[in-house]
């Protein structure tokens, strides 16, 4: 966690705030442990559990705790974008997806775990977000119900390899639930389900729907649903995406070699013009 912290790029030039904010944290949520609101995004409150990990990216990462993607986000989306979170958990990306796009967006978010569900409606209740509509549920191929277990910050589709407290929940396909509109952006977090997700929003892409997705790749996660970040690169390559890298410095995509991290972005070949207009625009301001 130190060498985290120490090398997150929204630590630069505020280390040794960044070590203190640590370490009040532990202790208040050890000593005191009660919820309270923290200021995140500048105005905006993210209901804060001793319990919640989510809180402590806040803290230790400089309010940006996804650094790249979410500069990005804040140099791309617009006001009256359509933003795609699934896997929202506790509402990180949902909260600043609605800041960007503002009450004349739409932001969809996805989750299955009744815990974080809560949270994350009380968020976006708290923040009197109406552009955000919650959804209790998991993004996937097949519709139906599927057993879930929760593991560390987030809850999985079961598999034969998991154990622990279980709860049954929907599993529903974009291309099915989505309202028909044009979409800017959308997330993937959802433990080696990603490529499901996908093929569930297949109606979606052949349209170039959304123009980017921000995916956790993993070969270990995804091989649980018979998959690897090869067989995604190749799908999202039939399907008119290339895995790219955001570099905040130069503000602008580069591909993605394929021994790159867990995190990437899958960017619409038919969108790229409109894509690097807006990231140009941004430069500019």
């Amino acid at each position: 966690m130190f060498r985290l912290i120490s090398n997150h790029p929204a630590n630069r030039g505020r280390r040794v705030r960044a070590f203190a904010d640590m370490a009040l944290w532990q202790g208040y949520k050890h000593l005191v442990g009660k919820a309270f609101n923290l200021k995140v995004y500048g105005d905006m409150r993210f209901r804060a559990y001793p319990d919640s990990t989510q809180v402590g990216r806040f803290i230790y990462f400089g309010g940006l705790p996804d650094y790249e993607a979410m500069t990005f986000m804040k140099r791309y989306l617009r006001p009256g974008d359509g933003f795609i979170d699934g896997g929202a958990n506790e509402g990180i990306f949902t909260l600043l997806a609605a800041q960007l796009v503002s009450p004349q967006g739409e932001v969809h978010a996805f989750e299955a775990h009744p815990v974080y569900v809560a949270r994350l409606r009380e968020n976006v209740a708290g923040n009197g977000l109406r552009c955000v509509s919650v959804h209790d549920a998991a993004v996937g191929e097949d519709p139906g119900m599927l057993p879930f277990v929760l593991r560390g910050t987030g809850s999985r589709i079961q598999t034969a390899q998991d154990v622990g407290e279980t709860h049954s929940a929907q599993v529903v396909r974009l291309d099915e639930v989505l309202p028909d509109r044009s979409w800017a952006m959308g997330k993937l977090d959802i433990e080696g389900a990603e490529h499901c997700a996908l093929r569930g929003a297949e109606k979606l892409m052949c349209r170039a729907e959304p123009a980017v997705w921000f995916l956790e790749l993993v070969d270990p996660f995804l091989a649980r649903f018979g998959s690897s970040v090869a067989e995604v690169r190749q799908w999202m390559g039939d399907h008119g995406y290339d895995l790219m890298q955001y570099e905040p410095e130069s503000n602008r995509f580069i591909p993605a070699l394929r021994d790159h991290g867990t995190d990437v972005f899958a960017v619409s070949r038919a969108r790229a013009a409109e894509i690097e207009t807006r990231l140009r625009d941004a430069a500019l301001t």
